[in-house]
This record gives structure tokens, C-alpha cells and sequence, in this order.
């Protein structure tokens, strides 16, 4: 089984025709989708910035840009519609989409939102995002999402912001072991690894491959273990053929067969209890 772990409704994964030619071009069995630029066509490259960077957290930088741009455009105001759309998708693309919905500071009374949107469409997983819009580790909106999730037995998968917000993170995760918690783009490994914090609930996204570096991937796999390890694209944040380009990056690691089909999606499916 292979998924992809990250990706948005935009660019290549616009449509459901989009989605399942790119599926089905590539070999992969599912994707895990969530909103991202409402109706947008667009693809963005992203030049290897990992591997001028090889032992740093280079997505702190594009975070700076990305919360900027979300600043001026405001385009946060549309993740509830893009829930909509996404499930929308997921209905017309054979049960290959597995949605995660995204939660966000916008959508009034949270805990009635999920729970009346996981009745009606047993979505997968909660996203959350601190660059496209601003709110803390220790704030109520957060601890509303994330002891949701943790009731559900769902992962909470999150974007995170600072090196601040990592800590504050550790910190709740310490009192909260049973979250089933992905962190996305691989943020904040190096002070997971200094605050000595790893439980079998936490889960790294290595999405895009052009923000993390073989030398980082291979500092997770150390720390984490194999098992804790998602493979994702974050279509369309990254190039136009990121998912070839992931799943081969993945194949030729110093892995064995097993450990490499794990990353792949083997992790993926059994998180979610495919």
C-alpha cells in the first residue's frame, strides 16, 4: 500500500479526474487530502533548498513567507468551504481520498463543528496550521481540537509555526501521550530529540522533499524509528511531479524492502486503521 500522507484539494489534486490520474499514474492507493487554495489551478516549485541546508529546519523560513501571504490574502476565511469541497471529492473519487479536516479559529462552537461534520462524513484526521492563521499551543482553541481528537482516537496532524511552539507542544504532548499527533515537514525534530520526548503516538510528516534533508530524515528514522515516519508531497506546495519524485526518494533510501514500504504507507494505513 502506498499513500500519500499530504496533499491539498488544489493544482494537480483540483478534481477528482486530477486526483485519480495521478494516483493511478504513480501506483498510489490513497491520498490523505485537506483544503488548500479554494478553486486554484496552481502548482508552485520549490527549488531544494534542503540540500544547500542539509542539518537545519529550512521550513522555518518558508513559514515567514507563508504566514505573510495568508496575512494579506486572508485565504484562511475559506477552509470552511474547503472542507466542503474536500468531502465533495472524496465521494466522487472511489474511496481513494482520505479526508482530514481542517480546523481553524473561524468556525464557531469547534466541538459541535467536529462532531456534527464526523457523523455526517467520517472524515479521517483534524489538520490545524499556525501560518495560515495565528493561535497558541496553550489556547483554548487548541486544547478544544486536540482533546477532540484524542477522544475520537483520531491524529491531529499540525503545521507548526516557532521553535516556541514546538515547546509548548512537547510540553502538552507530555500530559497527553495517547494524542495520536503528526507533525508536519518533519518541524521541530531536533528539540523533540533534546527534550528526549518520543511516545508511540508521535508521527513525523517529511513532506515537501525539498524542505527536508536525507541527513534530518535519517535523524528521525534514528529517533522515532521507522514506524513513525510518513511519506507525503504537499501537492501542490512543492513541484509539479513531487509524488514520482517522493515515492522514489523513499525506494532508494538505505532502508530494508519492509522498513521502505512502511514510510510509503504501511504507517499510514495502520494510523488510520485502514
Amino acid at each position: 500500500m502506498i499513500i500519500d500522507g499530504h496533499a491539498h484539494a488544489c493544482g494537480k489534486y483540483l478534481t477528482a479526474e486530477g486526483i485519480l490520474k495521478t494516483l493511478n499514474e504513480n501506483g498510489v492507493d490513497k491520498v490523505v487530502l485537506v483544503p488548500g487554495e479554494l478553486n486554484s489551478k496552481s502548482e508552485y516549485s520549490l527549488p531544494n533548498v534542503a540540500s544547500k541546508f542539509p542539518n537545519y529546519n529550512v521550513v522555518k523560513i518558508t513559514n515567514n513567507l507563508t504566514k505573510l501571504v495568508m496575512k494579506l490574502t486572508g485565504k484562511v476565511k475559506d477552509i470552511p468551504a474547503g472542507n466542503e469541497y474536500v468531502y465533495d471529492l472524496k465521494n466522487k473519487a472511489n474511496n481513494r481520498i482520505l479526508q482530514f479536516i481542517w480546523a481553524t479559529t473561524g468556525i464557531e462552537n469547534i466541538t459541535d463543528y467536529l462532531d456534527t461534520k464526523y457523523n455526517d462524513w467520517a472524515f479521517h484526521g483534524v489538520k490545524m496550521h499556525q501560518c495560515w492563521e495565528s493561535f497558541l499551543i496553550d489556547s483554548d482553541f487548541f486544547k478544544k481540537v486536540a482533546i477532540w481528537t484524542e477522544k475520537q482516537d483520531l491524529p491531529l496532524f499540525i503545521h507548526l509555526y516557532s521553535d516556541n511552539d514546538v515547546l509548548k507542544l512537547i510540553e502538552y504532548k507530555r500530559k497527553h501521550p495517547k494524542l495520536k499527533l503528526i507533525v508536519a515537514h518533519l518541524f521541530g525534530l531536533e528539540l523533540f530529540i533534546k527534550k528526549s520526548y518520543k511516545d508511540e503516538n508521535l508521527y513525523f510528516d517529511i513532506s515537501p522533499l525539498q524542505l527536508i534533508s536525507d541527513r534530518r530524515l535519517q535523524k528521525a528514522i534514528d529517533y522515532v524509528g521507522v514506524e513513525r515516519i510518513l511519506m507525503g508531497t504537499d501537492t501542490p506546495y512543492g513541484s509539479k511531479d513531487n509524488l514520482s519524485k517522493s515515492i522514489n526518494r523513499i525506494k532508494k533510501l538505505w532502508l530494508s524492502e519492509d522498513d521502505k514500504n512502511k514510510i510509503l504507507g504501511l504507517n499510514m494505513g495502520r494510523l488510520l486503521k485502514l
